[in-house]
């Protein structure tokens, strides 16, 4: 028997009550070793005085007691303390006044004198455990009340935290021209503003998709997309509580994991707005699915879209990187060999095999058309995004520059603590 029955045992009460001393001593000797509690009273009035100032579990009466029998003590102990386990011990001849008590008193049984000293430890017993059960059905139901109500208005808070900040991000998105590359600026900063989303993590996922996507030799439209798709990634992540994804993703128990999987919903419902941008919401909210069909839902290979496949490895390279997976950051042979196990399952093989078998490709050292401000020239076309030291964006990708606009990026760029390295493209025609 374990402690903790032990205590409870110790911790209930057993009332004996009879008008003959002798018996209560029998009882006394018979109970006295047993792990419960027992108080015995000489008569009816004097129980219910013990009651009063007791929490009486279960109570044993005579029948025959003068002044007030064993029959009317259980009524009223039974309309007093209807929890109270309630056993009456008549005699023979006692039949017609033990049905009565049976139906006033509502006695749970019955024992007949002269008692059977195994059979009343039983009946005592049994008894004890049925008040026991009870109570623990008792608090269970409120503990289960407690936590529904207490769910009920965590959900409650959580549908309204949801509802207000898409709320905010609609309102935010009406009030600007429906242009692409306005759109763009506004989604990346609030990401970017938010200090628990790092701006910098979603511009190196946008660069790897890209460079991983014009491997695959994709239309040029497919390839934009899926760089703004991975720029915005973590979008729906601004509807969730930081708590959920301020900590890496193995940790999460699995309602955690999950509701980290409802940002697919939130992003949705964030960029449902701008119709143009459909196929970034598409690879977006499939982003973490697999290969194998188990992801949030529950699409096959061949329906899940190339973007998403390109975005998933991106994403998770990074997120093994900077230990957002694992809670360690893994270095740039332990990252692949990880990301290697779930070829074919999780990550489509032919986009993995892009990263394994490109080692620059995800590097700072990639090969680039890198220039200083200084040798900027009208015409040329800024080929990745000009962010700031918060990682904020200034200049999108695709930007033209004017003489207007280099002079402009040369005074910021003394605002910065470190000079600007540019990739551009010179589409200017040659003389």
């Amino acid at each position: 028997m374990s402690e903790q029955l032990l205590d409870d045992e110790i911790s209930m009460t057993v009332l004996c009550v009879d008008d003959e001393v002798n018996i209560l001593k029998s009882l006394k000797r018979l109970l006295y070793k047993q792990n419960y509690q027992l108080l015995l009273a000489e008569s009816g009035a004097k129980a219910l005085e013990i009651m009063a100032q007791n929490k009486i579990d279960l109570i044993l009466s005579d029948m025959k007691m003068p002044g007030m029998s064993g029959a009317e003590l259980l009524q009223k102990v039974a309309e007093s303390e209807p929890d109270c386990h309630r056993i009456l011990l008549t005699g023979y001849s006692d039949m017609e006044s033990t049905i009565d008590a049976v139906n006033k008193g509502k006695i749970h049984r019955y024992l007949q004198k002269p008692w059977n000293n195994e059979e009343i430890i039983k009946t005592i017993d049994e008894g004890l455990e049925k008040v026991r059960l009870k109570n623990e059905n008792n608090n269970l139901q409120k503990l289960v009340k407690k936590q529904n109500s207490l769910l009920k208005k965590l959900n409650q808070n959580l549908e309204d935290k949801v509802k207000l900040r898409t709320k905010q991000i609609h309102l935010a998105m009406q009030r600007i021209e429906h242009n692409n590359n306005a759109t763009q600026k506004v989604l990346y900063n609030m990401i970017s503003i938010n200090p628990n989303i790092s701006g910098g993590f979603a511009n190196s996922v946008s660069l790897l998709a890209k460079r991983i996507a014009e491997k695959l030799a994709l239309p040029p439209e497919q390839v934009s997309d899926i760089s703004y798709a991975a720029l915005l990634c973590e979008i729906g992540l601004l509807g969730l509580d930081s708590a959920i994804y301020s900590r890496p993703f193995k940790e999460l128990n699995y309602n955690q994991q999950q509701e980290f999987l409802e940002q697919i919903n939130i992003a949705k419902l964030v960029l449902a707005p701008a119709n143009h941008l459909q196929n970034v919401s598409d690879i977006i909210t499939c982003q973490f699915e697999a290969l194998n069909g188990t992801g949030p839902k529950k699409l096959e290979d061949e329906q899940i879209p190339i973007g998403a496949k390109v975005l998933a490895v991106a994403r998770d390279y990074w997120r093994y990187k900077t230990g957002r997976i694992t809670g360690q950051k893994l270095d740039d042979i332990a990252c692949p060999m990880e990301m290697k196990k779930q070829r074919g399952t999780h990550y489509d093989p032919a986009v993995l095999d892009i990263l394994l078998d490109n080692d620059d490709i995800a590097s700072d050292k990639f090969i680039e058309n890198i220039i200083s401000t200084q040798d900027l020239k009208p015409g040329m076309i800024l080929r990745y995004n000009i962010l700031n030291d918060k990682h904020i964006l200034v200049l999108p990708e695709g930007h033209e520059f004017s003489d207007s606009t280099i002079l402009k990026l040369t005074q910021f760029e003394k605002s910065q603590s470190q000079p600007l390295s540019l990739v551009v493209e010179d589409c200017r025609e040659e003389i």
